[in-house]
């Protein structure tokens, strides 16, 4: 009943986009509390952590393949991917490859009784809720090739906002039947992260600077996200389930109050 619920011992973790940056992170965590780790990416890790798989999220094909072969028990599923705008085939591998493997993985059993999901979406997807009549709309896609035909159809949809929104929408969507199979699903919406896709990224790289002006810090390390993602996989947080957790240092909270001024924070919340 103590620091043990914490940890990952004798359990089987999949990191998919763990190459890098908070994913990465991830991956070295659940390492280093006893994990058996497996990180899927369509590049290698920038450390040397666990096994590595080759994975493209935007290859359906590939997917089913690579979930053909997993092995259960996998008892955490981190699913991480995440690329800018700009980048060619941003839906696929900011949302529908992932719910995609999720799905698979789910429909194979591979994860057993007291298994959970987290997943990495953004307060760049904070107004989830208003439009949630778009978002639940694209999230009734039955499968990879509809939810791609989708995107295809609404192209200004097609963007790293959007996919989010997607996300925390989906985690929210799938938490009671999951529940009712004793898995859990959540994710996290961090702030300004310093990761590789931060520093290639000029848009970012101003809104890291906006965030630093409005509270007085510069934007959080991988690590500092990478935290609160593993423990909301972790048996310590068994009975948290379809939970947003928004790790920004309070700055889309102070927003919505009123107690922080940002011209990117009042655009995130429109």
């Amino acid at each position: 009943m103590g620091i043990e619920r914490f940890r990952f011992d004798g359990k089987n973790a999949l990191v998919v986009g763990g190459a890098s940056g908070m994913g990465l992170a991830a991956a070295l965590l659940l390492e280093e509390l006893g994990a058996t780790v497996t990180v899927a990416d369509v590049k290698k890790p920038l450390s040397t952590v666990g096994t590595y798989e080759p994975l493209d999220l935007r290859n359906q094909a590939t997917i089913d393949a690579f979930v053909a072969r997993l092995e259960a028990p996998v008892h955490a599923l981190l699913s991480c991917a995440g690329v800018a705008d700009g980048t060619a085939g941003l839906p696929e591998i900011n949302f529908i490859g992932q719910r995609h493997l999720i799905e698979a993985a789910l429909a194979r059993d591979l994860l057993p009784a007291g298994g959970a999901i987290g997943m990495i979406s953004s307060i760049g997807g904070a107004a989830w809720l208003k439009h949630l009549d778009v978002v639940g709309e694209f999230l009734d896609t039955a499968d990879f090739d509809s939810a791609s035909a989708w995107m295809q159809a609404h192209p200004e949809q097609a963007n790293y906002s959007f996919t989010k929104q997607a996300m925390i929408a989906y985690c929210a969507r799938r938490s009671p039947d999951l529940a009712r199979r004793q898995l859990r699903i959540n994710c996290i919406a961090p702030g300004p992260t310093m990761t590789p896709l931060m520093h290639s990224n000029e848009g970012w790289l101003g809104f890291e600077d906006g965030f630093r002006a409005a509270m007085g810090r510069a934007g959080a390390e991988p690590e500092e996200q990478a935290y609160p993602l593993v423990f909301l996989v972790s048996p310590a947080a068994s009975y948290i389930n379809g939970h947003c957790l928004v790790i920004d240092l309070g700055f889309t909270a102070g927003g919505t109050v009123g107690a922080v001024e940002s011209p990117i924070l009042s655009m995130l919340l429109e």
